[in-house]
């Protein structure tokens, strides 16, 4: 195997995650959830290369939004990270101080003031809702003395495979950011969270799945330890999986050799018979950059949407997240590539982001933190976002809930 086929400009195993505090990735990974939620609300909805390419805020005539709206997937990543920051939990064992923890009847309560009264919306009201959520509020609504009963209800309802949209996988954000100094209680709490909505097996998988990721970066870009793209993606595959469409998209097939040892060489084979890493390859190779997307700085192909679905199945959504993450160098680029897949581009786009901004978060005056996050068109799209300190506002009582947690 020559590792030579692995070009030391776009090698996984020297793309580090960028080193900072555990304040400063909530709050950036909060932030880029919103900036590339909102980024993605107008191109949702159409089909891929027939719109031109998106890289500022423009308006979502979709629902006659003015630019920097940011959507559902927000607003319910808003609502649960400020359910597990304020919230008391009865009897579960997790309070801190005795304010903040996991609760799942509180996290319906923040979803349906968000979906009845606009609480946590960027309009003031909720204009959009997807309908498993929406049949899962109702079916709370119906036992408003009784989560338990509604909880089992919701199981026992909207289980099926028909149900697995991306409406869980798209808010599970903050789990990882809150419990992220111990992956196997916040792998847990992703798995309950997204049962809250989406019962469905493969939901709960990729909740679990992505919030072990986010997880994982924390621990180790908040304590200095290097962790690069190729142990991310090493975690990726390894993850056991029980969704046969994740094992044929995300680990290797049954005829692949041997790994090797030798990190060249390993990422070599990763590109060679990882499914995703192949993909990846062969569009960015084999298929011609578009002329006016160079003209407008974006360097990439996109692949068709045959080989790269971007719909509001959670499996496609996770995909196509991570093809983004990985097929790019930094923050803004696969920002850009995420939203401009079309069809649930602002769901998928969100999704990019909180597992992005984890990654490429750091100080806006850092050279790291210029070089990979801060670029000129991020500090446009902040500029543009609308409620953006409502954003923060959350963010930062996430932040508190955490050092809080850490404290007891």
């Amino acid at each position: 195997m020559a590792s030579s086929t692995v070009s030391p400009i776009t090698a996984l195993r020297l793309q580090n995650a960028s080193y900072a505090d555990a304040g400063t990735k909530i709050r950036l990974s909060i932030l880029a959830t919103a900036l590339v939620d909102a980024l993605g609300g107008p191109p949702e909805f159409h089909t891929r290369f027939t719109f031109p390419l998106v890289t500022k805020m423009t308006p979502n005539r979709n629902f006659g939004l003015p630019p920097g709206v940011w959507t559902d997937d927000t607003s319910m990543t808003l609502c649960l990270g400020r359910s597990i920051a304020t919230c008391t939990p009865k009897g579960q064992g997790d309070v801190a101080r005795g304010q903040g923890g996991f609760d799942e009847a509180d996290q319906l309560e923040a979803y349906m003031k968000w979906r009845g009264e606009g609480v946590l919306s960027a309009t003031g009201h909720c204009f959009d809702v997807g309908n498993t959520i929406a049949q899962a509020l109702s079916i709370y609504a119906e036992y408003p003395a009784e989560p338990e009963k509604a909880l089992a209800q919701i199981r026992l309802k909207l289980s099926g495979e028909y149900n697995a949209g991306n409406g869980s996988l798209m808010r599970i954000l903050p789990v990882g950011l809150a419990y992220y100094r111990d992956e196997q209680a916040a792998r847990t709490y992703a798995r309950r969270s997204s049962e809250t909505t989406h019962p469905t097996s493969v939901c709960l998988e990729a909740c679990e799945m992505w919030t072990g990721a986010i997880a994982k970066i924390m621990r180790a870009t908040t304590e200095a330890v290097e962790y690069t793209k190729l142990d991310l993606i090493e975690y990726i595959s390894s993850f056991p999986y029980e969704s046969d469409k994740f094992r044929s998209a995300l680990t290797f097939p049954e005829n692949a050799p041997p790994k090797p040892d030798n990190k060249e060489d390993l990422e070599a084979y990763y590109q060679e018979h990882h499914p995703l890493l192949r993909l990846i390859k062969s569009t960015q190779e084999g298929v011609k950059i578009k002329p006016e997307h160079i003209a407008e700085g974006f360097s990439y192909a996109l692949p068709t949407v045959q080989k790269l679905p971007s719909t509001g199945y959670v499996v496609h959504t996770l995909i196509a997240a991570l093809y983004c993450f990985f097929a790019t160098k930094t923050f803004e680029e696969g920002a850009i590539m995420a939203v401009n897949l079309g069809s649930d581009a602002d769901t998928v786009g969100a999704v990019y982001a909180g597992l992005a901004g984890c990654w490429y978060a750091a100080g806006e005056d850092s050279e790291v933190g210029q070089a990979v996050f801060w670029s000129e068109r991020v500090k446009d799209w902040r500029g543009g976002l609308v409620k953006r300190d409502l954003v923060e506002q959350v963010a930062d009582e996430l932040v508190t809930f955490q050092r809080t947690a850490q404290e007891v």
